[in-house]
């Protein structure tokens, strides 16, 4: 009875979740149908990144478990082999995204960070709004659902994705092959993030693995996926060699 209703308030959680994220940006769905929309109401667009933790939040709050989940999600420390994997994923994107920019013939590094001081400010708010995000996703989603650690994984990956529609599709204005590719990649991102997490149990490296593939890999997403592709089935194969959890 305790796991039916366990699954009854996480499909609510999610679904309150996707109800109240499109509530965000249709007041710029409304505008860019020549609708005349207050600047209040357009302003509820920067709230959409903390709606996951918010709910995630109140619904802990209601079964009275904030610090038993907010212990698990800070249980954990970050040992030195992650730290390696950290910076594999950091060199991996700033090179592809190098290559990118030789075989393109633009830098995308200039056209994306135009000064030091933009590149700091960049990485501050993203860092920020990966650390929101990685409250609700891993550390309370994830810890909630009852299969095995890989099916978790992967339905998180799924629900987190279709959750950045509104946002890709109303703010960015983006096609449906681009979404197509952007829901692989967050997908795959969320592979990297939930088995680190399960290994490490700390959040704070989560958020800062998160900010790195948003920082780091400014490649057209097909080039990622594949980067991003590659890393995850050579740390598969590392791993059954070695049969332990060496990349993962």
């Amino acid at each position: 009875m305790t796991s039916r209703t366990n699954k009854l308030k996480t499909a609510l959680w999610i679904s309150a979740v996707y109800v109240s994220s499109f509530i965000c940006y249709a007041p710029a769905l409304l505008e860019q149908n020549g609708t005349i929309v207050p600047n209040v109401l357009l302003s509820l667009k920067y709230l959409y990144v903390c709606i996951p933790a918010i709910a995630a939040i109140f619904l802990l709050i209601c079964e009275q478990s904030v610090k038993v989940y907010f212990a698990q999600m800070f249980s954990g420390k970050i040992t030195i082999k992650q730290v390696l994997i950290w910076e594999i994923y950091i060199v991996a994107g700033i090179f592809g995204s190098y290559c990118y920019s030789l075989t393109a013939e633009t830098d995308v590094f200039e056209n994306t960070y135009l000064t030091i001081t933009q590149l700091l400010t960049s990485c501050i708010y993203l860092l920020i709004t990966a650390f929101v995000e990685e409250i609700a996703w891993r550390g309370f989603l994830l810890e909630r659902l009852p299969f095995k650690k890989i099916k978790n994984v992967l339905f998180v990956g799924v629900v987190w994705a279709v959750w950045h529609m509104p946002m890709w599709i109303i703010r960015n204005s983006l096609g449906p092959e681009q979404i197509v590719c952007l829901c692989i990649w967050t997908v795959l991102v969320s592979i990297v993030l939930g088995i680190t997490y399960y290994q490490c149990r700390n959040i704070l490296l989560i958020a800062v693995m998160h900010a790195t593939f948003n920082i780091c890999y400014l490649a057209p997403q097909q080039y990622n996926i594949v980067i991003l592709a590659i890393i995850i089935f050579a740390g598969t194969l590392l791993n059954k060699k070695l049969k332990k959890n060496f990349f993962f």
